[in-house]
């Protein structure tokens, strides 16, 4: 057994460092296999699909291999509402159990994040209807209050207003370094933190 596998299984024993992770944690032969597995093709190379029911800790047994190993991680979810919860919750419970100065970062397409410049277009925008001006105003008063510019981080915004493309850049409409808000750009900045961070969450 290498030492990647040793620190996992050591992790996953009744006192180990999961249990400071995770409520009523027990030790589970199925999450062990699978964690050890990772640990394999991490040090071996080659590559691991693995099919598991619900409960079986799933996001636990590759993420604790994953943070051990020292590498460079990219961590890809089926959808945004998995992402949020894998970076905003269980990342942040594991690296603090496990001890690690891991620095992680929440990387999301483009329509994600809130845009400066279209935002300014759209508050000089003609007059539009009561209902939109008033989620125009929320937004406008959030921007100056958000770091990231994640528009999932604005409550009660519905992904599916119709100001949301409004206030978001495509890859046709971005004006790159042209841009005014070019400094500013949310899109830009999390490009950035992705770049120097250990563990970086994406969604497919």
């Amino acid at each position: 057994m290498g030492e990647l596998e040793a620190r996992v299984r050591e992790a996953f024993a009744q006192q180990g460092a999961l249990s400071r992770a995770a409520d009523q944690f027990r030790e589970r032969s199925g999450q062990t296999e699978m964690a050890l597995a990772v640990a394999r093709v991490i040090d071996e190379g080659g590559q691991l699909v693995v099919e598991a029911g619900t409960g079986v800790g799933k996001t636990f047994s590759y993420l604790v291999p994953a943070l051990l190993s020292g590498e460079r991680v990219l961590l890809s979810t089926a959808t945004k509402t998995l992402q949020d919860q894998l970076f905003g919750r269980d990342l942040p419970r594991l690296v603090e159990a496990l001890g690690l100065p891991v620095r992680t970062a929440l990387l999301k397409g483009r329509a994600s994040y809130l845009c400066l410049h279209r935002l300014d277009l759209a508050r000089h925008d003609a007059g539009p209807e009561r209902a939109s001006a008033r989620t125009l105003a929320k937004i406008e008063q959030w921007s100056k209050a958000t770091r990231t510019g994640d528009l999932a981080e604005l409550p009660g915004l519905d992904e599916r207003s119709p100001l949301i493309p409004l206030v978001t850049s495509t890859r046709d409409n971005c004006l790159g370094a042209q841009c005014p808000q070019f400094r500013p750009c949310h899109v830009n900045a999390a490009r950035r933190e992705a770049l120097g961070a250990d563990v970086v969450v994406i969604n497919h």
